[in-house]
């Protein structure tokens, strides 16, 4: 190991202004993600105006496969994205370089990772957007493991706001794509609770939302993959209330777009009043 590098190579690195430490890779690295995602990998995007486009934001996602932090920090944009990656992603220094550079930044997996808390929580004190995995890998068969407590970690930090994510068919690399951020997850009233347990608390409740939004994407149904305190459905009636969530979630979602093209149409028709009338 390099003298002065650190156990990751990145203890020289310090948190500076986003925009500012990616621009000359960024932007080109930007404009190629974005030809992938929406072309051949068809990425369709729902529920974007729940991501807000300032202040600390921690976006929380399942994980199906290696691309998903790249897919859903370019469907976060125009809002740049701080992503963690396991370290072995890390390891060759021209890969470490481009990381770096479009916001990545290594965690150790399997040991407290000093380091890698203080650069997330440095970030979401600064107002940056914060994208994590709390299953802390890719789940091959799609069905979510239980959170490591570090994500609440990060969730119940002070004015940070946490927004699902769930994203899937990333893992067939073919299309389409279906990534859906979802409405923030209320945080505060764990925030003031005792600090025994807190961030194990906040995580199951970070993971019972996400078992709620796989299936809008067209993942499986599924129980929490935690026991979460206060959700006593189990076993086939969590099912059910999760098929029946993601059902009226979809007729309400075609009725808003219905609703929103008949409006849009009497705007355009010669009797409509328009904007000015």
């Amino acid at each position: 190991m390099d003298e002065g590098r650190g156990t990751h190579g990145f203890e020289r690195l310090r948190p500076r202004r986003h925009p500012r430490v990616w621009k000359p890779v960024w932007v080109p690295t930007k404009g190629v993600l974005k030809a992938l995602s929406y072309g051949p990998l068809r990425m369709r995007v729902a529920g974007a105006e729940h991501l807000p486009q300032a202040g600390p934001t921690l976006i929380v996602s399942n994980h199906v496969a290696f691309i998903d932090p790249l897919l859903v920090a370019v469907a976060a944009l125009p809002r740049p994205v701080w992503t963690m990656g396991k370290e072995e992603l890390f390891g060759p220094r021209l890969l470490e370089a481009w990381l770096s550079r479009i916001g990545g930044f290594p965690v150790k997996r399997q040991s407290p990772d000093v380091w890698a808390v203080r650069m997330g929580r440095d970030l979401l004190a600064r107002g940056e957007a914060l994208l994590i995995f709390p299953e802390g890998g890719v789940t091959r068969t799609g069905r979510m493991s239980p959170g490591f407590p570090g994500a609440g970690y990060f969730a119940t930090r002070p004015d940070v706001q946490v927004i699902p994510a769930a994203i899937w068919d990333s893992q067939m690399l073919k299309g389409p794509v279906r990534i859906r951020f979802g409405p923030a997850i209320p945080m505060d009233d764990i925030r003031e609770s005792p600090r025994a347990g807190r961030n194990r608390r906040a995580v199951e409740r970070i993971m019972w939302h996400l078992s709620c939004m796989v299936p809008l994407v067209g993942g499986p149904y599924q129980d929490p993959p935690t026991g979460a305190p206060g959700i006593p459905l189990v076993g086939k009636a969590a099912k059910d209330a999760l098929r029946r969530g993601a059902e009226d979630a979809l007729r309400r979602e075609a009725e808003d777009a219905q609703r929103a093209r008949r409006v849009t149409g009497a705007d355009a028709s010669p009797g409509g009043t328009g904007a000015g009338a």
